[in-house]
């Protein structure tokens, strides 16, 4: 266990349902690396969610998609899905991509990479795979 400093954080991660990323802020309980199941070096991060009394943790062995920066307010990662259409009497959604696409990460990665430029110093770890381009 890391770091155990407590302020506020947004985190976003991969999510478990379709692979889209998704963003959540809190108060920082703790982050880093820890064995979890077969992996030795799986990233995590303790926090509580804005607006609970509770703690919650996220853990990533395979594949781990994680990013942690400082303070709250950061921008939103694109929805899972696209525009709605109208289609015989229905209105149809479709997700952007296939569950578990890289295509999610990879769209986020290009807002937040420039996000992160544009504001130093917000980055408090980031455990994300390399996404192929």
């Amino acid at each position: 266990m890391e770091n155990t400093i407590k302020e506020k954080i947004t985190v976003y991660t991969t999510s478990e349902f379709m692979g889209n990323v998704q963003k959540y802020e809190g108060t920082l309980i703790d982050q880093g690396k820890m064995k979890y199941a077969q992996y030795d070096n799986a990233p995590f991060v303790s926090f509580i969610p804005k607006g609970k009394r509770n703690g919650c943790r996220i853990v990533k062995g395979y594949n781990p998609y994680i990013l942690i920066l400082k303070g709250w307010n950061h921008p939103e990662p694109d929805g899972m899905y696209g525009e709605a259409r109208q289609g015989d009497g229905v209105t149809i959604r479709e997700s952007r991509y296939a569950s578990f696409d890289d295509g999610y990460k990879i769209d986020f990665n290009n807002v937040i990479d420039k996000y992160l430029a544009d504001n130093p110093g917000l980055l408090i770890a980031d455990y994300r795979e390399s996404v192929k381009v």
